[in-house]
């Protein structure tokens, strides 16, 4: 997996909870709009396929290109900076049938310009404009043309109770290995996993360890993060590919 198709959840963890809980949003929606993402990088089953990123000679840009198992191309996806995740370009998605699925116009990291998504037989789904990354006009349609009031786009899973109660859950739950702490290891272990459709935590792995019990330790308490309303991509439940670190400070 790409590191730009994740959704970093880093700052979340760096304020206690009760900070959190008296001056920010209290969701993780809440909190995403107020840092302006409202991309779809980590949305959907392409989470899991395989990926290539082609950089692009003398500069910090590129595209990321996701297959499916199959072998045909899902997602096509354009960088002007591949560390720092700025789209820039025309971002496409395919259904395995080789149909369009969706086209997304980014400049400056912010939408802009049209987003057209469709249905499996071709037929138009949505259409929505972006001005510097703020929706403008949109309509949307059934699969059989009918006009329907347009869903919100992006929705990110939510965790019951909230930003305050998921960093209380991971905060109260860590362990610290007595081995480690003897030894004086610190630090932070990053874990991808994936929010699937149904709310539940599957396919957590270390994405950058620290010593192996605490990776260990790391990945028990990720999983045990369980009830998740699930995230919604152009109105239908989905996957959603999240990196979240657990923190081990000696105090």
């Amino acid at each position: 997996m790409h590191p730009t198709v994740a959704i970093v959840l880093a700052a979340l963890l760096a304020t206690p909870a009760q900070v959190w809980a008296q001056t920010t949003p209290q969701t993780l929606n809440a909190y995403f709009k107020a840092q302006g993402k409202n991309d779809d990088l980590g949305f959907g089953p392409g989470v899991l396929f395989r990926t290539d990123t082609l950089r692009t000679a003398g500069t910090a840009g590129g595209r990321v290109r996701r297959y499916f198992p199959s072998g045909k191309k899902y997602e096509e996806v354009p960088f002007a900076n591949l560390r720092k995740g700025e789209l820039q370009g025309r971002q496409t998605r395919w259904f395995e049938s080789g149909q369009l699925q969706a086209t997304e116009d980014y400049a400056a990291g912010q939408r802009q310009g049209r987003m057209v998504t469709f249905y499996p037989d071709g037929t138009v789904r949505r259409r929505q404009e972006y001005a510097r990354g703020v929706p403008g006009k949109s309509e949307c349609f059934a699969p059989n043309g009918q006009s329907v009031t347009c869903p919100e786009y992006v929705v990110f899973p939510e965790y019951p109770g909230g930003l305050p109660a998921l960093l209380t859950h991971i905060q109260s739950s860590t362990r610290y290995p007595k081995a480690q702490i003897r030894q004086g290891i610190q630090g932070k272990v990053l874990v991808d996993f994936i929010i699937d459709k149904t709310g539940a935590v599957t396919n957590a792995r270390i994405k950058q360890g620290l010593a192996p019990a605490l990776d260990e330790e790391a990945l028990r308490v990720v999983s045990s993060l369980r009830a998740w309303t699930p995230g919604r991509l152009d109105g239908e439940a989905t996957a959603v590919l999240f990196t979240l670190p657990v923190t081990f400070a000696i105090r």
